[in-house]
């Protein structure tokens, strides 16, 4: 797949871009869209029935370090729902992180979960630009008067815009893979019977999501229709808008 993709989806690709895709980058990203929800659906839907044994995500929390209490404060503005999606993504990547046996920088990987969205309070005001390049320019400025060394920055901004292709690789970077496969467990449920659902569960209870699905869909519609040709109108051209109303956590979304 990421032979199909290339480097769409990368920071180097959106700054180039805008995250706006060619017209051969939007067949070739619809494409693995395609490949990865028949791969992946069937799976998503049993998840539904819960799971037992896998890491516990509950047990988990961010790093007690002065850089990621600067992170906290600095997204805390985004809002619950969209502050509460981003640390369950961080639990979620974390745990996932263990269950490969796959290290890497916990801060780095913090920031990269809790900005991802960083561009969702101002979707309205974002023209011709992908969502997650707005939210990469945020993290960056925040980097650059931050402890976090030089050397993880890149991948912090590299997970961020990648989030919402439909597979990071492990070749990508950790950070990068981890980020994606988090946030997409608690999107849409990938990876999520692979976590005790039990957990999972105690996650959602701890971190409530806010009904954040059934809000997050009309923000990333906003985004595909004020920037024509970013991955978020191709991925809802693909089916993106099914997968949501699907996902095992869309009835406590629709609760709430």
């Amino acid at each position: 797949m990421s032979r199909l993709i290339g480097e769409v989806g990368t920071i180097e690709w959106c700054r180039r871009t805008n995250g706006i895709l060619g017209r051969g980058e939007r067949a070739r990203y619809m494409a693995a869209v395609a490949l990865e929800t028949v791969r992946a659906l069937p799976r998503m839907l049993s998840s539904r029935s819960g799971s037992a044994g896998g890491p516990d995500p509950s047990r988990l929390t961010a790093p007690d370090t002065p850089f990621s209490r600067e992170v906290v404060e600095a997204c805390a503005g985004l809002g619950p729902m969209t502050f509460e999606h981003s640390y369950r993504s961080y639990l979620f990547a974390r745990a996932l992180g263990e269950l490969e046996g796959l290290a890497c920088d916990e801060e780095a990987l913090f920031a990269a979960t809790m900005f991802h969205d960083a561009a969702f309070p101002r979707i309205d005001e974002i023209e011709g630009k992908c969502f997650t390049l707005a939210g990469a320019e945020e993290a960056e400025r925040f980097l650059a008067s931050s402890s976090l060394d030089r050397s993880l920055h890149r991948d912090v901004l590299d997970a961020i815009t990648l989030h919402v292709n439909p597979r990071v690789p492990r070749e990508q970077g950790a950070i990068q893979h981890l980020a994606k496969d988090g946030i997409g467990l608690d999107v849409i449920g990938q990876r999520a019977w692979e976590l005790d659902r039990a957990g999972i569960e105690r996650t959602f209870e701890d971190h409530p999501r806010h009904g954040f699905n059934a809000k997050a869909e009309g923000l990333l519609r906003t985004n595909a229709r004020r920037a024509p040709g970013c991955r978020a109108g191709a991925a809802f051209a693909t089916g993106f808008g099914q997968a949501l109303k699907t996902s095992p956590w869309a009835r406590r979304d629709s609760a709430a």
